[in-house]
């Protein structure tokens, strides 16, 4: 079991509240914690309550998403760039299901705002990603390929490299493609300060193009009702978090 599968399986609130239970049942069979201290145990509930909440799971993910500014397509600092590199999200493979169905939110507007850049100044595009699904047939790199030519996108424009399982891995496989060349990054924002931090390890000129943005720039408290929406969006907060960790502490 790999690190990277271990933080995957630990992302989501719904299963922090019986992993942290179990540590409470075990710390207390051992007397590592008193019996009496039942309040513990409202812990887990309070925290499940919490990331399902708007105003905390928006606080949560924030910083992550602020800490690069929106880049408009009416934009002079994006046309700097010598060439647009779009990570890889998922894809679904599945002819019966309508095209825009087969993509989820975070291919799909990564995908798109590249093709409104291409199309508003006609930069080379490159992709990157390996076959990801036990009963995928194509490489996610091949996926997004058919997205920009079903857009519109010339075929010479687009070019793949159908290697990488995560980011690290993708930036590895497109860093030969980087040499001399100052790079349009678009990704999610939450996602972006990781792969920042991949794309300097190859010290090459980025302009971040944060896009898939889950929360708002203003947003003012508010109690609400907690909803499976809020609770994606700590989901996706926390799986960032521990991606920050990984990369910066055990790799």
């Amino acid at each position: 079991m790999t690190l990277s599968y271990l933080a995957n399986l630990l992302t989501s609130p719904l299963v922090h509240v019986p992993v942290m239970l179990g540590l409470l049942r075990i710390l207390a069979y051992l007397g590592i914690i008193p019996r009496v201290i039942k309040w513990l145990y409202a812990l887990p509930v309070i925290w499940l309550l919490m990331c399902s909440l708007m105003y905390p799971s928006i606080k949560m993910i924030q910083p992550l998403e602020n800490d690069y500014p929106v880049i408009h397509l009416a934009s002079k600092e994006w046309r700097k760039a010598d060439i647009i590199v779009v990570l890889a999200c998922n894809y679904f493979e599945d002819d019966g299901l309508p095209f825009v169905s087969r993509w989820p939110n975070c291919s799909i507007q990564r995908n798109l705002q590249a093709a409104l850049m291409h199309r508003t100044k006609p930069l080379p595009i490159l992709l990157a990603g390996q076959v990801l699904g036990k009963n995928d047939t194509q490489a996610q790199a091949e996926h997004n390929r058919y997205f920009f030519q079903t857009l519109g996108v010339a075929d010479q424009h687009i070019t793949t490299v159908p290697i990488g399982r995560n980011t690290k891995t993708e930036v590895a496989a497109m860093a030969p493609y980087f040499s001399n060349k100052t790079v349009a990054l678009v990704t999610s924002a939450s996602h972006m300060r990781r792969a920042m931090g991949y794309m300097q390890n190859y010290d090459v000129n980025v302009i971040p193009i944060p896009v898939e943005h889950l929360s708002r720039i203003d947003v003012s408290f508010e109690i609400g009702l907690p909803s499976a929406l809020n609770l994606y969006r700590s989901e996706r907060a926390i799986h960032e978090y521990l991606g920050l960790f990984y990369q910066n502490y055990l790799q």
